[in-house]
């Protein structure tokens, strides 16, 4: 019986002495295991960092200018659209040149007769000449007598609105010229009565340089009649229609080249030596990309906005882009290479260098880094680590030199 008691007691000693090492070998082994850390890692890569400037502006012509007629009248052709091209020279409008041709052909006239009254006075007059001198002289100052009763007849209905200020200039040109014709009338026959005396003559000479620059003026403003295309270009937009009555002036075309456009970038002043002509410009506009290139930099700060101005052009010779969209224009200043780290991965405590750690072995291992910018949420890394290196990016805060480390499963490699 006490065999069997002795024998009892042996067997629960034994197992309470295989329970107690099993959970004293599980406690160790846990031990163990807390000690290893579980990390996450990405292999280190050298890419290139590009620091970028991205500034909206507006785009608009190469060459712009607001058209209009350098003299009044009627519009009387006006066939040109929106978005027509014209090449430089082509007539896009015409204004009722009736009375200009007119004032033409008194001017040229009044030329023709300066010019023989000049011939006459350099050989003489003899003295049917002089009759005929002095019935010019009387023609000459009945009309100018007759015109400059009209002409403030004219300026009365004008005064009253009963006629268009066109009428009035008119009715003053007419005046100027019949008194031109007088006044040369007038020296011819003085001369015929008196002889060619030298101021004669002169008076003659410059009656004629009168009469040249009167035809001229004539000329020059049927001339202005028609409204033609300063450069090669396309109607951006039309203000006037045909009958219009238009003053000089008053705008009838907006009209610009297109085959190219320009932005002006607004670039703070204290960024702009980054900034070189010849330098190419990305330009993006709803999904669509275009190069550009920076052809000007404005000599002046903005005292306003503190910017400078940065002309950027770029070629539209399909005219898929339009004045007056806003794009937006993308400028790498700087490239480099480097690493690129997530945030978190880096360590940098007050008073040390910041540093980070790599998984050599199973083992962390401190490398100290020199940072460079941050690029969204990672920092570049220019010195202190080596492309192809193991980086440990997750469980950092818990790492010392020479720590046991796990990398857990779906890391980056």
């Amino acid at each position: 019986m006490k065999r069997i008691i002795y024998l009892c007691s042996l067997i629960l000693f034994m197992l309470i002495f295989t329970v107690g090492c099993g959970s004293l070998q599980k406690k160790e082994v846990n031990t163990v295991d807390s000690n290893v850390k579980q990390v996450e890692t990405e292999i280190a890569k050298i890419v290139t960092v590009e620091d970028k400037s991205e500034l909206s502006a507006m785009l608009q012509p190469m060459e712009e200018a607001i058209l209009s007629f350098e003299v009044p009248g009627r519009i009387i052709s006006l066939d040109k659209k929106e978005n027509d091209n014209v090449d430089s020279g082509d007539i896009i409008a015409k204004i009722d040149s009736s009375q200009y041709q007119i004032n033409t052909g008194i001017a040229d006239a009044s030329l023709n007769q300066a010019g023989a009254n000049l011939s006459q006075t350099l050989n003489g007059a003899r003295e049917q000449e002089k009759e005929s001198a002095k019935a010019t002289y009387d023609k000459a100052n009945a009309v100018y007598e007759k015109t400059l009763i009209d002409c403030k007849r004219m300026e009365t209905l004008f005064k009253e609105g009963a006629i268009s200020k066109s009428d009035y200039e008119n009715a003053q040109t007419s005046l100027v010229v019949s008194q031109n014709d007088m006044t040369a009338a007038k020296a011819v026959y003085d001369m015929a009565l008196e002889g060619a005396r030298d101021e004669v003559k002169q008076m003659a000479q410059e009656g004629y340089k009168l009469a040249k620059g009167n035809s001229d003026l004539a000329m020059l403003a049927l001339g202005k009649t028609q409204l033609k295309a300063p450069f090669k270009g396309t109607i951006l937009s039309k203000s006037a229609s045909n009958g219009q009555i238009v003053a000089a002036g008053t705008p009838v075309f907006r009209f610009g080249n297109i085959d190219s456009l320009k932005l002006i970038l607004p670039v703070p002043d204290h960024s702009i030596d980054k900034w070189t002509k010849g330098d190419i410009v990305t330009i993006s506009l709803y999904g669509k990309e275009k190069q550009g290139i920076v052809t000007n930099i404005f000599a002046a700060t903005n005292v306003m906005t503190g910017t400078i101005g940065v002309e950027v052009t770029v070629q539209n010779d399909e005219h898929h882009w339009v004045p007056g969209q806003v794009a937006v224009c993308s400028y790498v200043t700087k490239s480099q290479k480097s690493v690129l780290l997530p945030v978190e991965s880096i360590i940098s405590l007050s008073g040390e260098e910041p540093y980070i750690f790599i998984n050599h072995e199973g083992k962390a291992v401190k490398k100290v880094v020199t940072l460079g910018e941050l690029k969204g949420n990672k920092l570049q890394i220019l010195t202190g680590l080596d492309e192809g290196s193991e980086v440990i990016v997750s469980g950092v805060g818990e790492l010392f030199e020479g720590a046991s480390v796990k990398v857990s499963s779906g890391v980056e490699q």
